[in-house]
């Protein structure tokens, strides 16, 4: 049997994924979107969702809409706590974007720190949404955005860690509930 969920590696799903299987073979996507719009081809397979799954790509694709409107396709089969990796919220102090890349599911801690901050208007960032918080973390450092959101333990294997222009702004410890759905 395959079990489905995001990557790549190194995705807060991809460890929930190893927490939940037994001898399944794990299947890492580029999105959810891929395995959501494409339940027909993983029938007889799983698929493991945070109830945070929300689309950047799709905006009536979410974890609440799949859940009711995919009923008769996905059984749910277990359920289970699993607190995400510590997430980073960095600024890039010498940015050269006035862009927050992030994924779609932790747009409500950006917005909540920009408006703490006074920059939840024309200064502020522009919000571009990533598939993934390592895609998030790539983008963020590649095209020197100035803020993102992304797991503090990838951050840290990087040597742009060290940096003193990537400055830590916030560390959030949110907790999550994971969803594994047959898929009929």
């Amino acid at each position: 049997m395959k079990l489905h969920t995001l990557g790549p590696s190194g995705t807060d799903s991809e460890r929930a994924a190893k927490h939940f299987i037994t001898n399944e073979t794990l299947i890492l996507h580029d999105s959810f979107e891929e395995i959501l719009t494409n339940l027909d081809n993983y029938i007889g397979d799983q698929v493991i969702l945070p109830v945070a799954f929300k689309s950047n790509k799709i905006p009536t694709l979410n974890w609440a809409d799949i859940n009711y409107l995919e009923w008769q396709r996905l059984d749910i089969i277990s359920t289970f706590s699993l607190p995400l990796m510590t997430l980073s919220l960095i600024e890039n102090l010498s940015f050269e974007r006035n862009v927050a890349v992030i994924h779609a599911a932790t747009e409500g801690l950006l917005q909540k720190y920009l408006k703490q901050e006074g920059l939840d208007n024309a200064w502020g960032p522009s919000v571009i949404f990533s598939p993934s918080k390592p895609a998030a973390m790539s983008d963020f450092i590649k095209n020197q955005n100035r803020f993102t959101i992304i797991s503090e333990e990838e951050f840290l294997k990087l040597s742009e860690s060290e940096n003193p222009k990537y400055q830590v702004k916030q560390r959030l410890h949110p907790q999550m509930i994971w969803v594994v759905y047959q898929i009929k």
